[in-house]
């Protein structure tokens, strides 16, 4: 990698590359809009500090989140008096141009999304945001996190399940009560997105979801929350964060190295 052997130009590409998904992690785990762009300058300048001793070990993206995961929890810390982050600046704007009813019902769909996710524990916010929506692999999202794969996993289900039925007033409005055999069709499609369900497994689960509207509608609803949450993955820099950034990197890797 040129930008660890201390090719600037190289390290001023890889800091503008990973800097939107910092930002985004930083303003789901802080809930601030200035609390995440400290993170956001945090994360950059100790990755452009510490990029040559990065050996490898693990991908260069679980290396910088467990590098911004440390720059929020620091900043936690500090958070308790701090006003929290209006959901417009978190609710994804969409990047293309759809219909006016397609567009509304995205917003409306990000904004309960954004909403959601606030329920949730600052353990399943962060697997969430590592796994479904930056899209890391299960063993980058494992390091990250410093847990192991099954860990992660396992984290990772009871948080989708919590997810889902954060967002069952919105995506599920009235919805018919399963029977008390009814398996925990979350869990399992949940297992089913990790690679982890059977062939066998999976063709009982698709069958028992043709014949069962309860099932059906829940397991319609985690869909729709997980392709929410890659929606977001999109998300830009806000232009004038992007400004701010980009001249604080020029500054940076203009001083001489000593």
């Amino acid at each position: 990698m040129r930008a660890r052997n201390g090719d600037r130009q190289a390290l001023e590409a890889v800091l503008v590359n990973v800097a939107p998904a910092v930002h985004r992690f930083g303003l789901r785990m802080c809930k601030n809009a200035q609390d995440a762009e400290d993170v956001l300058q945090e994360t950059l300048l100790n990755v452009a500090k510490h990029l040559s001793d990065f050996e490898g070990r693990s991908s260069l993206s679980s290396w910088v989140f467990a590098i911004t995961r440390s720059a929020c929890t620091r900043k936690r810390r500090g958070l308790k008096n701090r006003p929290t982050l209006g959901e417009e600046h978190v609710a994804q704007e969409p990047d293309h141009a759809p219909s006016p009813e397609a567009q509304t019902a995205d917003q409306e769909l990000a904004t309960a999304l954004s909403a959601a996710l606030d329920t949730l524990t600052d353990e399943q916010r962060e697997v969430i945001q590592l796994r479904d929506i930056e899209g890391l692999s299960a063993p980058e999202a494992a390091s990250t996190l410093g847990v192991s794969v099954d860990a992660l996993k396992s984290r990772l289900h009871r948080a989708r399940a919590a997810l889902r039925d954060a967002l069952r007033p919105f995506l599920e409005p009235v919805t018919a009560r399963g029977a008390s055999s009814c398996p925990d069709i979350v869990a399992l499609w949940s297992n089913k997105l990790e690679g982890d369900l059977s062939q066998h497994d999976c063709s009982a689960m698709e069958q028992h979801l043709a014949g069962c509207p309860a099932c059906g509608a829940a397991c319609s609803a985690l869909k729709q929350a997980l392709f929410a949450c890659q929606q977001v993955s999109t998300a830009a820099l806000p232009p004038e964060l992007q400004v701010r950034v980009q001249a604080a990197l020029r500054d940076w890797t203009a001083r001489p190295v000593l």
